[in-house]
């Protein structure tokens, strides 16, 4: 989540929302989820009596995110109109180009035109499980856009 700090400005200052995440659905994490859960594997891990095997962790949000839902989300927090940017994958290219190098701008493109056919989400089950080793919910968008519009 903390990436859309890198945008923020854009949202708050002219009303659009520039990522185009699609309708496939992104399973956003807060950053302060992954170090939770980090050293909570870690504290497990020293705490066993007996080395245990190797673990793979989907770090995965509690929600499906969209280019509609999360306009809806900055709309709500900020009590003004956002817009999505559409999902012209070409045009964000470009818009990267101009602040960035280019080859970051291609990649960005390939990885957006991915997250648009396939989203970006964990298996089933995957945010329970963070949930579980936590022992609370995972963080919100909501909340995460509402911090960081008071935080701005």
């Amino acid at each position: 989540m903390q990436n859309e700090r890198m945008v923020q400005q854009v949202i708050q200052g002219y009303g659009v929302y520039p990522v185009p995440i699609g309708s496939a659905g992104v399973a956003m994490i807060d950053a302060r989820d992954i170090a939770d859960v980090a050293v909570a594997e870690l504290l497990r891990r020293d705490r066993a009596p007996v080395p245990l095997p190797r673990a793979t962790l989907e770090l995965v949000g509690p929600e499906r995110l969209t280019g509609a839902s999360v306009v809806r989300i900055w709309s709500a927090a900020l009590g003004r109109e956002v817009t999505y940017g559409g999902d012209d994958v070409a045009a964000f290219e470009g818009q990267m180009a101009s602040m960035a190098p280019s080859w970051l701008a291609y990649d960005m493109r390939l990885m957006m035109a991915g997250i648009q056919k396939f989203g970006m989400h964990g298996a089933d089950g995957a945010a329970d499980r963070l949930q579980a080793m936590l022992g609370r919910p995972l963080r919100k968008y909501t909340d995460f856009v509402k911090q960081a519009i008071a935080a701005s």
